[in-house]
This record gives structure tokens, sequence and C-alpha cells, in this order.
């Protein structure tokens, strides 16, 4: 099941254009006997689909100094494909319900409602989260009457 399996994520900060990618390095495929009766590997190397929002977000927060000042302010949310989960929610999600819809392939999933995928470098597939305000996000998108009007007529 996804809740137990490792994830790559690009976390986008739609307000920067920022793209961090969690974990940073693939897990290494080193001989884990060493490590038999030791903890598990180290949290930074590998990303369940168990984790919590809150716990993904504090991995790249450092990286991000614009969401110490928006946990003063509020209005974060996470969004994957048509699934979003505003900050107040981040501690009780795992990740696995956020970008679970966008894993699963469904081939009768209308195009564009899952959530892109990128290919890193290394190989690795990655699922696109983006972070921000409903505003920075939804600005992304043109507005439905922006659509409806004809480019470059004038109205009014």
């Amino acid at each position: 099941s996804l809740k137990n399996s490792q994830v790559t994520v690009i976390l986008h900060c739609s307000w920067s254009g920022q793209r961090h990618t969690i974990p940073e390095r693939p897990p290494s495929d080193e001989d884990d006997s060493a490590n038999y009766f030791d903890e598990s590997p180290s949290s930074d190397e590998v990303l369940l689909g168990s984790t919590t929002l809150y716990d993904l977000v504090q991995r790249v927060k450092s990286k991000i100094p614009a969401l110490y000042l928006w946990d003063e302010v509020g209005g974060q949310v996470l969004v994957c494909g048509k699934n979003e989960v505003f900050a107040n929610d981040w501690e009780t999600t795992l990740l696995c319900h956020l970008i679970g819809d966008v894993l699963l392939e469904d081939p009768t999933c209308v195009s564009g409602s899952q959530a892109p995928k990128a290919i890193l470098e290394d190989g690795r597939e990655a699922v696109v989260v983006t972070l921000g305000t409903p505003e920075s996000i939804g600005e992304t998108k043109a507005s439905l009457v922006t659509r409806c009007l004809k480019k470059g007529d004038t109205y009014g």
C-alpha cells in the first residue's frame, strides 16, 4: 500500500517558483545488515506515505523563510491534483491521502485532474505538490471570465 511505500515529492512554492525535492538524495543501496539491530535509516533518507504533511513541510522549512511568517498569518495550503489540505489539517493528514489519487494510474481520469509528476536527474519519479495560499495557486489558472473573453477585444 502507498501508506508504507517510499515516495519522492517535489514541493513547489507557488509564490516564488522554488522547487525542493524531498528526500534530496535517493535512499542508499548499501548493505543494511550493518544496521540490522540499529534504528531504521535516517528520516532524511526516506519519505513514506505515512508521513504527515506537517513533517513534510518541516523538512524544507529552513530553506523557505517565508513559511516562518506564514505560521503567524495562516492560510497556507498544499495542493496535489484536485486534492488540497489547509495548514490547520497538516498534523493529522498523511501524505498518502494527499497524493493517493495521483499515484493510482487511472486511465478514466480526466486529463489535467492528476498532479504533474517529474523524473529527477537520478531517475526517481516524483509527485509535484504545490505549497502556497489559495490565491497564489489560483493565479496560475485563468479565471472563468478570462477564458470566456476573446483576446484583443475591448469590452465595456
